[in-house]
């Protein structure tokens, strides 16, 4: 009988090429891909919320596949994949779907969250979490500049290209949260129905300029109508984003909850 899995995941990206499978080196899904063949002796095809990129890091991504191994002990093989995973990777939760079941497409949103420092100096132990610009940011000209963000856009001028698979720019922010977690560094927190390609890193980047001053607040509705991603900001580095969680709606009620 077959099973449709679903985990949810962990991991560092600092030592990956993204999530998605690649010859070229070491990936999540191939990490995650090998320990499940190990451990139930069957090859199993992978599916995620979001393909995360080079460097980019999760605390919640959704993935799933199927299976046909019988007495599968849940526990057990939650237990027996963080042995054998690198320990820049580890699954948080696993549980099982209906088959119908699909981590991207029936998903409803996610949150992004993107670490920066601006201090003089960034501590050796967020180099890899966290942007280091050592500039004033103004805060109150960020959050002006992100209120013009929020709600249904094109969001073409943030977009580095659109895959051949995905010509539709039209996204939806539902919010942007500006927060200062400690002196020297910040939390931007963006929730959307869904993103487009380095988008987040764009917008980031963007908000980022907003904050030093080389864009205006007022620059935004521009910069949106004209669709061109030459006016926007620098695309932030990999290293600061992580995918936070992923919402999924609930079928007795229709509300989100969180993975």
């Amino acid at each position: 009988m077959t099973k449709n899995i679903r985990l949810i995941v962990s991991y560092q990206g600092t030592d990956f090429l993204g999530w998605q499978k690649t010859p070229l080196g070491k990936t999540v899904e191939g990490s995650l891909e090998t320990a499940l063949n190990q451990i139930l002796n069957e090859k199993v095809k992978l599916q995620a919320a979001g393909r995360t990129d080079a460097g980019v890091h999760a605390e919640g991504q959704s993935v799933n596949f199927f299976t046909t191994k019988k007495n599968l002990s849940l526990p057990k093989l939650q237990l027996g994949l963080n042995a054998l995973l690198p320990p820049s990777i580890a699954v948080l939760h696993i549980e099982e779907k209906p088959l119908s079941f699909h981590p991207t497409l029936d998903s409803e949103g996610k949150e992004y969250r993107y670490l920066i420092c601006n201090g003089p100096y960034q501590l050796p132990k967020h180099r890899f979490f966290s942007w280091h610009v050592p500039k004033d940011l103004n805060e109150n000209l960020i959050r002006e500049a992100a209120t013009e963000l929020i709600g249904t856009r094109d969001f073409s001028a943030f977009c580095n290209e659109l895959p051949v698979n995905q010509k539709n720019p039209i996204c939806t922010l539902h919010a942007i949260e500006i927060r200062k977690i400690e002196p020297d560094r910040w939390q931007f927190s963006i929730i959307g129905d869904r993103f487009l390609y380095k988008m987040v890193r764009n917008l980031t980047g963007t908000l980022v300029y907003v904050g030093t001053g080389k864009i205006k607040p007022s620059q935004i509705k521009e910069i949106l109508s004209n669709k061109k991603r030459a006016l926007a900001g620098v695309t932030a580095p990999a290293h600061g984003l992580h995918l936070f969680r992923v919402f999924y709606k609930k079928t007795e009620n229709g509300t989100l909850f969180v993975n």
